[in-house]
């Protein structure tokens, strides 16, 4: 079927009334940009555990797509991207509450969907992941080509499942916002006694900091900006890479995110924007 056929045949959901607020919510997180699928597997297996549907998925719509952060019981060449008006998922987005399809061929909304028409969907539930201001990112569901009845024990699991979904989320982008506060903080201190700080600078002056072993061309910056001294033949941090390193708050979040700066880039200015982009 192609997808001119495929959108007539199935009419997207009505746009929900705090949509705006709710796409700053789902882009916030992050996480349709990141390829972090272990992360969120255990929701999807433990969705098929309780409710011995075949078929789990869990994933966040913005305004044109489904991304879906992790599945179990898809076919391996499945899109992890699919057009927002061609999934299932849309019509949960003004809930928070789970919607559950006994039986999607009789359904009025969802019965000219192809993968219902074709057999493959018969059962649907989606359980709204619901952030703590109340705004829908997306959907953990379950499916099944036969008919389902979940019971009550099993429905309430599910949405535990998807409540601790909607926290996990929420923690990793506030642990997002304060690594980039942080960096921002100390970006701002060494720029204090370091003028024309580059990122390879900024990488070689906390690569010391936190241990890292460091190179003779990073031996000699350090030397030149009197962040390190020669005693004895040997390499030691001076007192004002003492006072330096004292003044900063170092956490693996900081340093992980350094580390994976890019060498080649001559200045700060992508990395302010990839930080206020954040």
């Amino acid at each position: 079927m192609s997808k001119d056929n495929y959108i007539a045949d199935y009419l997207p959901a009505p746009i929900i009334k705090n949509e705006n607020q709710r796409l700053e919510a789902v882009k916030r997180t992050g996480a349709m940009y990141l390829d972090q699928d272990e992360l969120y597997d255990v929701y999807c297996y433990l969705a098929k555990e309780i409710t011995g549907c075949p078929v789990s998925w869990t994933g966040l719509i913005d305004s044109e797509n489904q991304y879906c952060l992790a599945s179990d019981g898809f076919p391996e060449d499945s899109s992890k991207k699919i057009p927002r008006n061609q999934t299932f998922c849309q019509y949960a987005l003004d809930k928070t509450e789970p919607l559950i399809i006994q039986n999607m061929k009789t359904d009025l909304t969802f019965k000219n969907h192809p993968l219902v028409k074709e057999g493959i969907v018969k059962f649907y539930a989606a359980f709204p992941i619901v952030t703590s201001d109340g705004y829908t990112l997306g959907t953990l569901c379950v499916s099944s080509d036969k008919a389902v009845e979940l019971t009550k024990n099993q429905i309430k699991s599910l949405k535990s499942l998807s409540r601790k979904m909607a926290y996990q989320l929420e923690i990793q982008e506030n642990f997002r916002n304060k690594s980039a506060e942080n960096l921002i903080q100390i970006i701002n201190k060494i720029s204090q006694y370091v003028e024309n700080l580059k990122i390879n600078n900024l990488k070689t002056i906390l690569k010391f900091f936190s241990d890292q072993t460091i190179d003779d061309i990073e031996k000699n910056y350090l030397l030149k900006i009197k962040v390190i001294k020669k005693s004895s033949e040997k390499f030691e941090i001076s007192d004002f890479g003492n006072k330096l390193k004292s003044e900063l708050s170092l956490d693996k979040g900081i340093l992980k995110r350094v580390k994976n700066l890019s060498n080649n880039e001559n200045d700060l200015d992508n990395l302010f924007s990839e930080i206020r982009n954040n």
